[in-house]
């Protein structure tokens, strides 16, 4: 009896991690279907996942799956961030938190991209949900997607890196309160600050009201990529995509034990 337990106990811890594994080559493909490589980022290889969750007016919460087409209403307050990884996550690393998008004012002509639309340090984990917390100033505030009249549909991108330990002395020399945020280039602004290679990524789509629909995935998107379930709405408490995502790194981190 006890050797069957351990057997599929080790079975599932095996599946996890695989799926886990998987989940990272999604958003590396979408990245590169949607051509964040190259016009983000000169490569991307990530190292954990993480979800991005909005709260419409209506208080259903949106998970943000890589290539997701959101409609302006949906994402007009600044969203939540989730991080996953196969280890466990020392309680004392911080992470710096950007969104940017590289088609403005339009994809057909992003003569001002890219657009810095958030910019924060000082993020730390929550141990049990995977969420990203900050009791600090941001560098630039959160301003939600607004595409123009006419435009097709912009990529936003949701970026996360570690901090290194001089990031606030350093990033206030390039960005602040007052810095425009336009012709911003996030790997320029990284290198500038050591900011080492993003450990995880999301993006989603938003076009102007005309061109939006809600909770569509583009075919830059593969399925299953979010450590919070699959994209879409539900209940602004997040119940469902906090409890699978505290199981799931419970079972991650069983597996580095195990």
């Amino acid at each position: 009896m006890m050797r069957t337990l351990l057997f599929a106990t080790i079975v599932l811890a095996g599946t996890a991690f695989a799926q886990f594994t998987q989940s990272l080559d999604n958003v590396t493909q979408a990245f590169t279907n949607a051509k964040i490589v190259p016009d983000v980022l000169p490569s991307f290889s990530p190292r954990a996942l993480l979800n991005v969750t909005f709260t419409d007016a209506s208080m259903q919460s949106v998970n943000v799956t890589p290539g997701i087409q959101l409609t302006m209403a949906q994402t007009a307050q600044e969203p939540q961030f989730f991080f996953l990884a196969n280890v466990t996550i020392p309680p004392n690393l911080l992470y710096v938190v950007a969104i940017v998008d590289p088609d403005a004012p339009t994809p057909q002509n992003a003569n001002i991209s890219q657009f810095r639309h958030f910019l924060g340090g000082g993020f730390s984990v929550d141990s049990t949900t995977g969420l990203l917390m900050n009791n600090t100033a941001a560098l630039t505030d959160f301003a939600p997607p607004t595409p123009p009249a006419g435009s097709d549909p912009h990529r936003y991108v949701v970026l996360a890196y570690l901090q290194p330990d001089n990031f606030d002395s350093i990033a206030n020399q390039f960005v602040n309160a007052s810095t425009n945020r336009m012709n911003f280039n996030i790997t320029t602004f990284a290198q500038a600050t050591n900011l080492s290679a993003p450990l995880a990524a999301n993006f989603f789509l938003t076009g102007p009201d005309n061109s939006s629909s809600t909770g569509t995935s583009s075919s830059a998107s593969p399925s299953g990529t979010s450590p919070g379930g699959s994209g879409g709405t539900s209940d602004a408490s997040g119940k469902d995509m906090l409890g699978g995502l505290t199981w799931f790194m419970g079972l991650l981190v069983g597996i580095l034990l195990s």
